[in-house]
């Protein structure tokens, strides 16, 4: 007896911990994104985010890179954005201003965040949360809390130094 109230005070206790991301991504995957067919090869960002901190959050920095089928981070063919200086880069840099309000979802869609020929998955490395007092947390995506950032996505040993 009480080793099934011991089980079931333990699977309480994992169903109260309060998650301590402050923003989760519900979506977050490339879309097709070619107006009339004009450009094949781009693709648009599609995210659903949750406000989870409990403050107004005045913008949303996401690092990602786009990741083929065997797991190897791949070159976006765009110039532009914090990557200027840079035509082919494996890194790219996305920024959402808000105000986003506490505990409200945002469904935003960013066009032409990708362009490769490849099929690939967006993949993060870094979220930035700057609020509006301007201070800001960052959140390096690790494998022990990528299903708390990004439910909807799986851990990938992305391979870097490999790709196009």
């Amino acid at each position: 007896m009480k080793r099934v109230a011991l089980i079931i005070a333990l699977m309480l206790s994992v169903l109260v911990v309060p998650s301590n991301a402050q923003v989760v991504f519900y979506k977050f995957k490339f879309t097709k994104d070619s107006p009339m067919g004009m450009a094949p090869t781009r693709k648009g960002l599609d995210m659903k985010i949750k406000n989870t901190s409990g403050r107004v959050i005045k913008k949303i920095i996401i690092d990602y890179s786009g990741v083929n089928d065997i797991n190897e981070a791949v070159s976006s063919d765009i110039v532009g954005g914090v990557n200027a200086n840079v035509k082919h880069t494996k890194y790219r840099r996305q920024s959402l201003t808000g105000p986003m309000q506490p505990g409200k979802t945002e469904k935003p869609w960013v066009s032409g965040a990708f362009w490769s020929r490849q099929r690939v998955q967006p993949f993060p490395q870094k979220v930035t949360v700057v609020y509006m007092d301007n201070s800001e947390d960052v959140i390096p995506i690790t494998k022990e809390n990528i299903k708390e950032v990004f439910p909807c996505l799986e851990w990938i040993d992305v391979d870097y130094e490999h790709g196009l």
